[in-house]
């Protein structure tokens, strides 16, 4: 009957929402219920019949519509008109007990109910008053909560609702099967039963597996042989390519094991295996690969990007080279020059100096120290001919020279030889200012004071114009008027421009590096490190020999695991067989037990019992004394194992106490190599692209940390020639691993990695030199600074590359040093500001004197 279905429990529009809401739902039906109940708990609807609460009375009504939000900003407006056109609460007859008789107390609810209703807040309803009958009372209509209304309990409840779902709703019987309206119900109530497009994809993949299913179930015999059979040859020729494809994978291994490592790093395999394609190797030498459309299969290599390093520099690129080649000059001899030390950064910062008060202290004593050094060289007389003045003479000569034939071929009146600049070279004024800039050396008891007068006569008297391009427009500068003072002159250094004060600094580089005492120094350096190749020989040889004995300690102790594992195979024999034989004879025991209890019983008892007693005495004290012996024995045994193995234990930390110890000598043995290394300063190596390591600390005598920072420089005009060779290489002999590509394989292996600008300036350098008219080389440089930064560039280092394999060595020798300049870096420049003051310069050892 229509009563008794929970379908007609409802009214009839929110039957169709609720049909609307299950419809498609995949979840179990508890959670259905409780999502119904969830929702429609505060939700009602246009058209149904709720119990309306007012004055403490209960009254049903139809929803007629659900007022909007912005309504409650308007309502009391509203209210107050409606209170104006209908009679006052005061007007309106009520009951004996003050209450208002139906319908007036639906029509004129009290003042506090009212505004209670707007302070819960909540959606707001218009309601229509209905009778018994649901008939619609025209006249009673007003607005109300949601919660002055509510649907009634016997008929929205977690029960009904259930029934509700079981009575208009089926399910298949799939994992993730949708709830669908019954065809009927649907019609009834035109609610659309098109399941969409991924649930129809799930319902037709059960449809399918359900029909194979029902047709194995009917197949015949020789159907399910047929079809065993055919599935059997399709998993044999599966196999067969598995296994082929396998063998196939095999023999490239065994390929790539015959590969001798290491390599020339741009051909190395990596590069060019395809993951997509189970890594197969492609060869990719101009000959046989497009250089156009040029794809790298893994230009990772399976290594991580190369981190990027800093450019931050206020020294222009153009005079990077300048700069660091006369820093490194300056902390290298700083022990013969008698001059401190001084970073990268003090030095940086006092090229950019521009005052006179206070003294830029590093470039006093930088010029300060060289010009002493050719000072002494010309009071020694030396013989080289640049220091003496002999080359400014040539230089003079061959202007006179030059000028002779000039004339000669016009004819005309001669003129001066020296050019007529005003303040120029060789100036008479010059001269005249610096004419005893020679006679003593520049102490650094006085300050240095009229180092600025000495430089004027060493640029006068041992520079050219072909030593320095701008020496006129320097010498120029640095005496502003004839007849000017010295405090005027003092004033004018610290205006030259970076360039100026840098040519000054190459060219007083230059010429002491030609000095007697640079020479001497350098061949104290080289007896040093003769004599510390010799201890590297000696401690090789210690190394060789801790190294041979770990290796027989650990061949050792293979063996004895081996054995041991046989001996603990054959006790567990042994004891499996004395199992048996024990066994065996606790059954013969048994036997001659029991055949010697019949016969005595047969022969009455010869023996009594007390000596039965005696004899099982004897012999369990015969069985204790030997458990005892056993257990001495195999005390001993365990004894002696103990104290070998501590033997061995004592051996090994012995070996590994000897092995640290050597680590740290050969540590302080590179250290003071790495002090004496003045003859030239090396790159730690080069990257696959040519790119330059260079570490430029713990050089020479330095109470600093140096540059605190490991630089990068581009590849050389030479290493990028090998780079284009590699397009005309035809004679290159057959490999399995092939080759890398020539210059556009480069390029884009460097952009894959990240390198975008480091390509981009090898691209443009590169055509330069096939233009046959290159530009002056300028390079770039670049550094690291942070110790995470070093990590990250081993990582990415292949060590399987010729190049790369000797710059991963080197750095990961000088990896702590490297890091302990950095970190050395990082604190003192985390350190507050402290005023410049002139640091005291230490006399050279003995050594660097001869």
């Amino acid at each position: 009957m229509e009563g008794d279905r929970a379908e007609f429990k409802f009214s009839e529009v929110l039957r169709k929402k609720i049909l609307a809401r299950v419809q498609f739902q995949t979840i179990r039906l508890d959670e259905l219920v409780d999502d119904i109940m969830n929702y429609f708990k505060d939700n009602y609807l246009v058209g149904e019949v709720v119990q309306c609460t007012l004055n403490n009375n209960d009254y049903f009504a139809r929803i007629v519509d659900i007022i909007p939000d912005s309504w409650s900003m308007n309502n009391e407006s509203t209210r107050q008109q409606q209170s104006q056109q209908q009679p006052s609460s005061s007007e309106v007859p009520r009951q004996p007990n003050g209450r208002l008789r139906f319908p007036d107390a639906f029509l004129h609810p009290s003042e506090e109910e009212s505004n209670h209703m707007l302070s819960l807040g909540g959606r707001m309803y218009k309601v229509q008053l209905i009778d018994e009958k649901g008939r619609s009372l025209e006249e009673y209509i007003r607005t109300v909560g949601q919660y002055s209304i509510r649907r009634e309990r016997e008929s929205f409840n977690r029960h009904n609702v259930q029934c509700f779902i079981r009575e208009c709703f089926y399910r298949d019987n799939y994992v993730g099967a949708p709830w669908l309206i019954k065809p009927n119900i649907a019609q009834y109530y035109c609610i659309d039963s098109t399941l969409p497009q991924h649930l129809q994809e799930a319902q037709n993949d059960f449809l399918k597996s359900n029909k194979r299913r029902k047709l194995m179930q009917t197949r015949t015999t020789d159907d399910r042989m047929a079809e065993r059979k055919a599935k059997k040859e399709e998993s044999m020729l599966q196999k067969a390519k598995l296994k082929e494809e396998r063998e196939r994978q095999k023999e490239e291994r065994k390929r790539q094991v015959a590969v001798k490592y290491p390599l020339e790093d741009l051909d190395l395999p990596i590069y060019r295996k395809d993951p997509s394609l189970n890594w197969l190797l492609v060869d990719m030498s101009p000959q046989k690969c497009d250089s156009k459309e040029i794809i790298i299969p893994y230009p990772s290599g399976g290594r991580s990007l190369r981190p990027m390093p800093h450019k931050e520099s206020s020294i222009p690129p153009e005079l990077f080279d300048s700069f660091l080649s006369v820093w490194s000059f300056l902390t290298v001899f700083a022990e013969p020059l008698k001059v401190s030390a001084y970073s990268v950064d003090e030095f940086e910062g006092a090229l950019f100096h521009n005052t006179h008060q206070p003294k830029a202290t590093v470039l006093v004593e930088y010029n300060a120290c060289l010009l002493n050094v050719i000072i002494n060289e010309r009071n020694d007389d030396t013989s080289n001919e640049i220091i003496n003045g002999d080359a400014v003479d040539q230089y003079i000569e061959d202007l006179e020279e030059q000028e002779e034939s000039d004339e000669e071929d016009t004819k005309e009146e001669r003129k001066p030889v020296l050019p007529t600049v005003e303040r120029g070279w060789r100036d008479k004024e010059h001269l005249r200012i610096s004419s005893r800039w020679d006679h003593k050396e520049l102490r650094a008891s006085t300050e240095r004071r009229g180092w600025e007068s000495s430089l004027i006569g060493c640029l006068n008297d041992v520079a050219t114009p072909d030593m320095i391009p701008d020496l006129n427009e320097i010498l120029q500068h640095l005496v502003p008027r004839s007849n000017s003072t010295a405090a005027e002159r003092e004033k004018r250094y610290p205006t030259l421009s970076l360039k100026q004060k840098l040519d000054i600094l190459g060219f007083l580089v230059n010429v002491v590096n030609e000095s007697n005492l640079i020479k001497n120094y350098m061949e104290y350096c080289q007896e040093q490190l003769s004599e510390y190749r010799k201890q590297k020989i000696e401690l090789n040889k210690e190394s060789k020999a801790l190294s041979f004995r770990r290796i027989e300690m650990d061949k050792r102790d293979r063996a004895e695991k081996r054995a041991k594992g046989n001996n603990g195979e054959e006790e567990e024999e042994e004891h499996l067989d004395s199992s048996d034989s024990s066994d065996h004879s606790d059954n013969e025991s048994d036997e001659s037990d029991s055949s010697e209890d019949q016969n005595l019983s047969r022969e009455g008892r010869h023996q009594s019992r007390q000596e039965k007693l005696k004899q099982k005495q004897r012999e369990r004290e015969e069985m204790e004394h030997m458990r005892k012996k056993v257990h001495a024995e195999q005390r001993e045994v365990a004894k002696a194992k103990n104290q070998e193995q501590k033997n061995k234990a004592n051996e090994r930390r012995k070996l590994e106490e000897e092995e640290k110890i050597l680590k740290k000598k050969e540590e302080h043995l590179e250290r003071c190599m790495r002090r004496y290394m003045t003859l030239r300063i090396r790159p730690l190596g080069k990257d696959r692209f040519y790119n330059q390591y260079i570490y430029l600390d713990n050089i020479g005598v330095s109470n600093t940390y140096g540059t605190g920072r490991l630089y990068v420089h581009s590849p050389t005009d030479a290493d990028i020639q090998l780079l284009l060779e590699r397009d005309y290489m035809t004679d290159l002999p057959e490999r399995h691993y092939g080759y890398g590509g020539g210059r556009s394989f480069v390029l884009k292996l460097m952009k894959d990695q990240g390198l975008v600008e480091e390509s981009e300036w090898l691209e443009n350098r590169m055509n330069e030199l096939i233009s046959g008219n290159p530009s002056e080389y300028k390079g770039w440089w670049k550094y690291y600074s942070e110790p995470e930064e070093i990590e990250q560039l081993l990582s990415w280092l292949n060590p399987k590359g010729i190049r790369e394999s000797k710059l991963k060595n080197e750095l990961l020798k000088q990896q702590a040093n490297i890091i302990d300049s950095i970190k050395k870096r990082i604190t003192a420049s985390t350190k507050p500001a402290e005023p410049e003051t002139p640091k005291r310069t230490t006399r050279a050892k003995s050594a660097s004197k001869n």
